[in-house]
């Protein structure tokens, strides 16, 4: 169970989501939410230092807004609902980030280098041949 909840998250990012959405239904127990799936992420990563729980519920709530600011409200760059306006610049996601880090997320946590592409390059070797 995650130790964050909707007002911590509502902290680190103003966002339009209700709290059912942030930590799941109450009256549906297979739905977690997006506190829960940042909690099952957290105890997936094995490089993830133990924490108390201050620090604990702080890195949940960076995390889901992390996720909240490039995902659920960033589907555009500006969300509006009602007489509410939400517009997110990267200084906030870059913020988050560097919130998340100083909490010790590691870079799959923030979805940093997850999708970077690769090459393996081969260059001949040039020793022992004569000019």
């Amino acid at each position: 169970m995650p130790t964050a909840d909707a007002s911590d998250v509502r902290i680190e990012i103003n966002t339009y989501l209700d709290d059912a959405t942030i930590e799941g239904a109450d009256d549906d127990p297979d739905d977690d939410g997006i506190l829960g799936r940042i909690e099952r992420d957290i105890e997936r990563e094995e490089e993830m230092p133990g924490m108390e729980t201050a620090d604990r519920r702080d890195l949940e709530a960076v995390l889901a807004a992390h996720h909240i600011a490039t995902t659920h409200d960033r589907a555009e760059s500006q969300s509006q609902t009602g007489r509410t306006s939400v517009t997110y610049e990267e200084s906030l996601i870059d913020e988050l980030k560097g919130r998340a880090k100083r909490l010790g997320a590691t870079d799959e946590l923030l979805g940093i280098g997850g999708a970077k592409p690769t090459a393996s390059i081969s260059v001949p070797s040039t020793k022992g041949t004569k000019r």
